[in-house]
């Protein structure tokens, strides 16, 4: 009976490999032009993982951003890669980390849904949807 119970536990599923995105959205934009996208990696598990790509099927380049600032002025870099700590949230936000989406081949408006995917080191894809919002 004992060797039941323990097979029987070790093939639950454990909230620690879990990652999860949580509130994600978009900033309006017309076609051709850029938006960015933003929302919370939450890790549950008790290991770091890394984002290292993005995919948006209605963006002609896709690019992990980091929004800095150096002296009186404020720009934008690529980044090839976000660590996300065990048991931690990290949050991609206006003038922070986001992914830029770049030369839109469809408009995006209020309220429209979209849908894209992240990739992690560990060989973890997250499909995901975000609703598109004027936030500021």
């Amino acid at each position: 009976m004992s060797i039941l119970y323990f097979l029987f536990l070790t093939l639950l599923p454990t909230s620690g490999d879990n990652i999860q995105i949580e509130d994600a959205w978009i900033r309006p934009a017309n076609a051709g032009m850029n938006s960015a996208l933003y929302f919370n990696i939450v890790n549950e598990s008790g290991k770091a993982d890394t984002l290292y790509k993005a995919t948006f099927e209605d963006a002609g380049m896709v690019m992990i951003h980091e929004t800095y600032k150096d002296g009186d002025m404020t720009g934008m870099k690529m980044v090839n890669e976000i660590v996300v700590k065990p048991q931690t949230a990290f949050e991609l936000k206006p003038g922070g980390f986001h992914i830029m989406l770049m030369n839109l081949k469809k408009d995006l408006k209020k309220d429209d849904k979209k849908e894209f995917e992240l990739y992690f080191k560990s060989g973890k894809k997250i499909k995901g949807t975000a609703t598109v919002k004027d936030k500021f």
